[in-house]
């Protein structure tokens, strides 16, 4: 414990370390000259206190077990700059965990600034971190406590005296609740703290939550841009509230959504008062490896909004440098991409059977054109009695009678053997069954839509290689470290737009658009839908990639705890599911919602059409084909007979 020496400073702040310190992980204490000659620290069971000396702060890095080296290489590669005061508090907050943090004097509105920024840099905080500032007034020369830290946290704890060896030490704390114009850093006394009775007066608790349980008008300020349902603007409806926004001369704003209604709950709750910042129109922003940001994000990371609303995906890079809620909901990244159109190809032909079948139809040509022509040989050979077989008049009666055959055409053959009507009448009853069910599948075709592949899966999207767009490079931020060659080529197909070409677009390009699935059935991101767009369009059957969605808030924010807790109550109420049916009924089109919805399912009308030439270009194609083929034998048999003629009349003239 601390051990007091010649003053009373060691009694008041031993009581206060072990009665509200003792339960954090680590307490860092910053030593001061004139301080240290009032108490020294001893050994302490109940807590592990982290000295931090300002006079050898540059000797102490070398000379500690944690590696700086490492922590400055990975700070300058992310182009982080940072004094040797950030640069110790990261690694106590980091690496030993600090939650309290005991400060004197003058120290104190540098610890302020550097805590700010050492609590972004390190990925690990805490929810209940807890601060203790000690000054006297007889060496204060500033106002130690204007710096932004004593306006946001709630935690804060100041003891003050007079002088340095006073017996009476005052107990104040930041005001915090009240509107920012009432000053929520300025201190109130809660207690007096008598060193030679050693008791409070009054005995209250010093790090009391009940601030937190009634704000007093406390401005929340959320950014937000109208991204239905999750978030609602508009500047028509009411009740209206205060927005920043600059662009919006009457700073009124109407502001609603499944994702704020727990906003204007938690305001009901803890009495504080909502208000908007509607300055940024469409985009959710990124952070940077240097702990800078755009778009919402950037408003939250430079203080100018205390949440940021809008289907926030959780992401770890804005884990690095701000806070996210508990999970609000469950988003899930789909499509609604090119719907299957009736096929028109000069493959219609072949179509009624499949590959394997035609195949067999082949084989099957082959085997009756090899038995007529062995039973042809055989009758040659054994009814016409004939010597010299003509081997290649059997093959010409094979093969021309096996392609009559299979269009149901007659042969001019004259047969003489019952082994050879046998095996025609054989071959006429296959290829009679063959044709029949050829017919009947081209009949079917020619009759009933034949539609091609849609792009309504994941696995689809990928084998058609399907250009797919959004707003927002955000969109596939979580699928950039996927190694599998199904995302790489989603990325790779991936295109931003803006809101008017995803729009225009959606009526005539064959790409996929992005679209948002809510937990409950409804979509989000439907900016683009029109009647025109969803008469081409269908829905995809499953997501691309889901994840859950969260509010961004700043780092220290004093509300995340108890908003956690109503978020929570919220979902185990079952009003997540109640909200967002009201809020998609009472802001967007219920029809379009549910055309989306049914276009999952193919919606093609099957009834009569006029047919044109595209129901024939299959047909057409072998009929061109043979016409060209049968010209151009005309034309070699043609050339063969003259060529004969001419070689026998060569012949026949030396003889005369």
């Amino acid at each position: 414990m601390i051990v007091t020496e010649t003053s009373y400073w060691s009694s008041v702040i031993n009581v206060i370390l072990h009665s509200y310190f003792s339960n954090l992980t680590t307490t860092c204490v910053l030593r001061h000259k004139e301080y240290d000659l009032l108490w020294t620290l001893a050994a302490i069971n109940s807590n592990v206190y982290l000295q931090i000396n300002p006079w050898t702060l540059n000797e102490s890095f070398s000379k500690d077990i944690h590696n700086f080296d490492e922590q400055d290489k990975q700070y300058t590669d992310d182009g982080i700059y940072y004094d040797d005061w950030v640069k110790k508090y990261v690694a106590a907050i980091t690496q030993a965990n600090c939650e309290g943090f005991l400060v004197f004097q003058d120290d104190i509105p540098r610890f302020a600034q550097t805590y700010r920024m050492a609590s972004v840099y390190s990925i690990w905080r805490s929810y209940e971190a807890k601060f203790l500032f000690v000054y006297t007034n007889e060496t204060q020369c500033e106002d130690f406590f204007q710096d932004l830290f004593f306006k946001n946290n709630a935690n804060i704890l100041i003891i003050e005296a007079e002088y340095k060896n006073s017996t009476k030490f005052n107990i104040k704390t930041n005001k915090f609740v009240g509107s920012f114009f009432e000053n929520p850093h300025e201190l109130l006394q809660i207690s007096q703290y008598d060193a030679l009775n050693e008791t409070f007066e009054p005995n209250v608790d010093l790090f009391s939550r009940h601030k937190l349980q009634n704000l007093q008008g406390r401005e929340i300020i959320v950014g937000a841009f109208d991204y239905r349902p999750f978030v609602v603007v508009d500047f028509q409806r009411l009740p209206q509230y205060h927005d920043y926004a600059e662009d919006n001369p009457r700073h009124l704003v109407h502001i609603d959504g499944t994702e704020m209604r727990v906003v204007h709950t938690f305001c009901e709750i803890y009495n504080c008062s909502v208000q908007a910042d509607t300055s940024e129109k469409s985009e959710w922003g990124m952070l940077y490896p240097n702990y800078t940001a755009d778009g919402l994000i950037g408003m939250i990371v430079e203080g100018k909004t205390h949440m940021g609303l809008g289907a926030f995906f959780v992401w770890y890079i804005a884990y690095r440098s701000i806070d996210q809620t508990s999970f609000l909901g469950r988003s899930g990244v789909t499509c609604l991409v090119p719907a299957p159109t009736r096929m028109s190809t000069w493959a219609l032909p072949i179509t009624p059977f499949k590959y394997t079948l035609w195949l067999a139809v082949i084989l099957c040509l082959f085997a009756e054109a090899l038995a007529l022509f062995l039973a042809r040989l055989f009758e040659e050979h054994l009814i016409e009695e004939q010597e010299n077989l003509d081997i290649m008049s059997s093959v010409e009666f094979a093969y021309s009678t096996t392609l009559k055959l299979f269009i149901s055409q007659g042969s001019d053959y004259v047969v003489n053997s019952h082994t050879v009507r046998t095996v025609l009448f054989a071959c006429y009853v296959i290829d009679i069954i063959v044709t029949s069910v050829y017919g009947g599948g081209l009949s079917s075709i020619l009759t009933l839509p034949d539609l091609s592949e849609a792009a309504d899966s994941v696995e689809r999207l990928y084998s058609h290689n399907l250009t797919w767009t959004a707003t927002s490079y955000d969109w596939v931020a979580l699928l950039e470290d996927e190694i599998e060659p199904l995302y790489q080529r989603l990325v790779t197909n991936y295109r931003i737009s803006s809101r008017e070409e995803m729009r225009s677009r959606a009526k005539t390009e064959n790409m996929g658009f992005a679209l948002e699935r809510m937990a409950y059935g409804h979509f989000g991101n439907g900016h683009f839908i029109t009647s025109e767009a969803l008469d081409r369009l269908k829905l995809m059957v499953d997501d691309i990639y889901f994840v859950f969605t969260v509010a961004m808030v700043p780092r220290m924010w004093a509300h995340l705890t108890k908003y956690n807790d109503l978020i929570l109550a919220w979902h185990s109420s079952g009003l997540s599911k109640y909200w967002e049916w009201k809020i998609v009924a009472d802001y967007m089109n219920a029809n379009e919602q549910n055309q989306v919805q049914a276009s999952i399912y193919t919606q093609i009308d099957t009834g009569p059409v006029k047919l044109d030439m595209s129901n024939f270009v299959g047909l057409i194609a072998p009929w061109i084909v043979g016409i060209i083929l049968s010209i151009v034998v005309f034309i070699g048999e043609l050339i063969y007979y003259r060529w004969r003629q001419g070689k026998e009349n060569r012949q026949i003239i030396p003889d005369e």
